[in-house]
């Protein structure tokens, strides 16, 4: 999902490179002028620092680059989701120090919403104290994350829709019925996710959490079945690949036949197989790193043992460094 959305008044990306051209055009000229003054009066013109010059060069670059990330489509989840996991290792490191053992408790039951009891508010945590500053920035990220997927129904119900139009002429069956389930499976998640953000922000009344909750106005264990909802999507990616796996090989089996048969096979299939198998290891990869987030917080028994928010901010960094690090090097 993308977040196209800018301030009013706010200069695109692109508008942004061009102005930072000029800028650094105007720099040269500049630095050329004060080479000519000082040849014509034979004195050295005071210059600041090169390795403050270089500092500042880097800063500027890298803002412009993160910049262009954020403008890009998906950038702002990506750049928001890489963040959170990073503070999330960041907030479990901190809290090996022994004074802050009891502060790492009170912040993990405030994200771990799959809890007998509804989620305590953010606001009331942080202004408390309760948390150090490194946890406290990780929940009002992943607060804002999950605000910013109120709108994510759209374009599930989009791909959805597409989905139940029938297979495409060619496409296998099977990888379709998987896509449908996939598909499902997320919408049913964000549905459940957004009534329940509604809900605890004082939005949807409890009368209708009751009623699709078996009386229970809390939205505990809502939440718990938008998690379970996320596992189903996660899982059918395991099938996907499994499906996708099934096919190649047997394509590669007949190209085998094929070659000790003396035939004549296309002379790009060697690259189009590694890139098949780079792409499918990489996905493989992705659904290996959620599954593990997504089965712990669909657990209404605890969720996995030893689970702790190194291992969830490793597993999302994890699942996410492909798609950040293709957004970053396109800023180049």
């Amino acid at each position: 999902m993308s977040e196209e959305d800018t301030k009013p008044g706010a200069p695109a990306a692109e508008e942004v490179a061009e102005r930072a051209d000029h800028i650094e055009d105007a720099g040269s000229a500049v630095e050329k002028k004060l080479e000519a003054i000082e040849k014509k009066l034979e004195v050295p013109i005071k210059k600041a620092p090169g390795s403050a010059l270089k500092l500042l060069s880097d800063v500027d670059r890298t803002a412009l680059r993160i910049n262009k990330l954020l403008a890009a489509p998906g950038g702002l989840a990506s750049f928001l989701s890489t963040f959170n996991y990073t503070l999330y290792i960041l907030a479990y490191a901190q809290t090996k120090s022994p004074p802050l053992t009891s502060l790492f408790q009170k912040f993990l039951s405030l994200v771990r919403s799959s809890s007998a009891v509804s989620k305590p508010s953010t606001a009331t945590l942080v202004n408390a104290g309760a948390v150090p500053p490194i946890a406290a920035l990780a929940v009002l990220i992943s607060k804002a994350r999950t605000t910013l997927r109120l709108f994510g129904c759209f374009p599930l119900y989009a791909w959805l829709r597409t989905l139940l139009a029938g297979p495409k002429p060619g496409s296998d069956p099977v990888l379709h019925r998987i896509a449908i389930l996939q598909a499902s499976s997320y919408f049913t998640y964000q549905a459940l996710e957004n009534i329940s953000l509604l809900a605890d922000s004082g939005i949807v009344g409890p009368a209708f959490i009751s009623a699709i909750n078996r009386g229970d106005s809390k939205t505990a264990r809502v939440y718990l079945w938008a998690y379970r909802a996320w596992l189903g999507g996660v899982s059918c990616d395991f099938l996907r690949l499994a499906r996708e796996w099934q096919l190649e090989s047997g394509r590669r089996a007949t190209r085998a036949r094929m070659q000790a048969e003396g035939r004549a096979i296309a002379e790009y299939q060697d690259d189009e197989d590694a890139k098949f198998d780079k792409r499918w290891w990489t996905d493989a990869m992705i659904a290996s790193a959620w599954f593990p987030m997504a089965l712990h917080f669909s657990s209404s028994t605890g969720g996995l043992p030893g689970w702790n928010l190194g291992w969830m901010g490793l597993c999302g960094l994890v699942a996410g460094s492909t798609r950040v690090t293709q957004l970053w090097a396109s800023t180049a």
